[in-house]
């Protein structure tokens, strides 16, 4: 193996352990903001938040090798488009599906993708 490829795969190893590192507390993060809509109702700012930690997530992930987690956050991001598109507020089915999303999403990350 050439030294810069030994260089550049070791980069990446850095880059996905770090990844791994922090994605229980993205995962906190996001149920936190879940819970808040769940819990406390329909509020815009919290919603969009947790859209974009989704959308982040489903970039993210499959980056640094976490196909699964990246997948089902896709899903989950679907969902949450069409709810902003619909302009609607979320409906107990929505919650119900979303909760299960987010399940998949956290059982997922616990597989962690190699």
């Amino acid at each position: 193996m050439m030294p810069e490829m030994d260089g550049f795969e070791q980069e990446l190893k850095t880059l996905k352990d770090a990844y791994a590192e922090q994605l229980p507390e993205k995962l906190a993060q996001m149920e936190v903001l879940w819970r808040g809509l769940i819990e406390q109702g329909w509020n815009e700012e919290c919603f969009k938040a947790f859209h974009r930690m989704v959308h982040s997530m489903a970039g993210s992930a499959p980056v640094f090798g976490f196909t699964a987690v990246g997948r089902s956050a896709r899903e989950l991001e679907a969902r949450l488009m069409a709810i902003s598109a619909s302009g609607a507020p979320l409906s107990d089915v929505d919650g119900k599906e979303f909760s299960s999303l987010m399940a998949t999403i956290r059982a997922s990350a616990q597989l962690l993708d190699d």
